[in-house]
């Protein structure tokens, strides 16, 4: 069982109460970002990237201040957000553990050794949108549209889903933001309770069993009639990803109805340039050897990797940093991940005390709750915290709690 925390907002008119670990604008006052614990392959490589003309991450949400997808820091002041139809929206609209797209300059490695960024675009891409059908509590699971979902330890929550994974019933309506394996299973870094409930649903998988008479495919378990988009993929074909806009409600046979249909060779929207270095989190879905393999169906060339991992195979989680050149993707750095760290747990925040709950033993930055009655005070103590008191915090995600739990408190003068 998780921990409920209801937090009032950190101002009269902020949204941060209405938000997950609040995404909210860039700002020079706090700097979140992960560390890289308990996943493999979560330091800095200074070295990967650093003569590209641009860069492309795709992986969820560690941190914020700057966005930091896979240890990469974006500055997004001037970034152009879209969501996942293609729709501007604001910086608002980020969330920790949301998976995202992030094209930008060439990677720079400032005095520290942290490697940055300047984002063109960042753009979001939940897999799936729909109405909760089942819960296997054992089995850590949940069923949308079809479709199996599971949670770790690691998985975020939106705010109105206070108890984590104890929150879901079935009939809510959640976006899931995560990743998908080879055998269609998705893991969930971020599931967002949808309230008010949307207007049409939402799947993105891989084109299965398609029928072209019929103008059926299947996405796992769901069948989706796509004859009133049928212009929108001209080329639809099995093996192919699709992201799929769907009526509310299935047909009198069973089938979900599409009203948006988009198809692509893999499911990550790749650069346009040359020479841009890339970083995928995600899934093995295609495997030759350890040297020629997909993931999240980008072909990889590893041939110039020294030492790729000899249990590399197909599903296995890795992250893979390189650089597109020419249309192939041209691997330098290969790390396997380990289950439940798709959401980095270990995180730093720096920045100024909005508010203090001392009955929760709490404190909240930029409308991130942080618990602290386990951690370690280094220039100060519990009885110190207060509202504009800058600190810089050692944190993880941890199960049976909603927010991040500190394990050092350090007081900035």
């Amino acid at each position: 069982m998780q921990s409920t925390l209801l937090l009032p907002d950190v101002h009269p008119s902020s949204p941060a109460r209405r938000r997950l670990l609040a995404g909210g604008a860039a700002s020079a006052t706090l700097a979140l970002f992960g560390c890289g614990g308990g996943g493999g392959g979560g330091g800095d490589v200074s070295g990967v990237g650093s003569t590209a003309d641009a860069s492309f991450s795709s992986g969820p949400i560690s941190g914020f201040g700057s966005i930091i997808v896979n240890n990469l820091r974006y500055d997004d002041t001037a970034a152009r957000i879209l969501d996942d139809a293609g729709q501007a929206v604001t910086t608002a609209a980020l969330r920790l553990g949301m998976v995202v797209e992030v094209n930008g300059s060439g990677i720079a490695v400032d005095a520290s050794g942290l490697r940055r960024s300047v984002a063109s675009t960042i753009s979001l891409r939940s897999e799936i949108e729909g109405p909760i059908t089942a819960i296997d509590a054992a089995a850590r699971t949940f069923a949308v549209l079809g479709q199996t979902v599971q949670w770790a330890d690691a998985t975020l929550y939106s705010d109105n889903l206070p108890n984590g994974a104890a929150s879901l019933a079935v009939g809510q309506v959640v976006q899931v933001f995560g990743l998908r394996n080879p055998d269609g299973l998705y893991s969930a870094t971020l599931v967002v309770r949808d309230e008010p409930v949307p207007t049409r649903y939402k799947l993105r998988g891989v084109v299965a069993a398609l029928d072209g008479t019929a103008q059926t495919f299947r996405i796992g378990g769901a069948v989706i009639a796509y004859g009133a988009v049928a212009s929108q993929a001209p080329g639809i074909a099995n093996g192919q990803y699709a992201r799929v806009e769907l009526q509310t409600a299935p047909d009198a046979s069973g089938r979900w109805v599409a009203s948006a249909l988009r198809t692509t060779a893999s499911s990550v929207t790749l650069p346009s340039g040359s020479n841009v270095a890339v970083e995928l989190k995600g899934y093995v879905t295609a495997f030759t050897s350890n040297t020629a393999f997909s993931v999240n169906g980008v072909p990889v060339n590893a041939s110039g990797v020294a030492n790729p991992p000899a249990d590399l195979a197909l599903g296995r989680r890795v992250d893979v940093k390189g650089v597109f050149v020419s249309g192939q993707f041209n691997a330098s750095e290969i790390a396997l991940e380990e289950a439940g760290s798709l959401a980095s747990r270990s995180f730093d925040v720096k920045g100024s005390i909005q508010r203090v709950i001392p009955a929760a033993s709490v404190i909240v930055v930029r409308g991130v709750p942080v618990h602290y009655a386990s951690a370690r005070f280094e220039g100060g103590t519990a009885s110190d915290l207060a509202e504009n008191r800058s600190v810089e915090i050692q944190a993880q995600v941890a199960a049976g709690t909603f927010g991040l739990v500190a394990q050092t408190i350090r007081f900035v003068a």
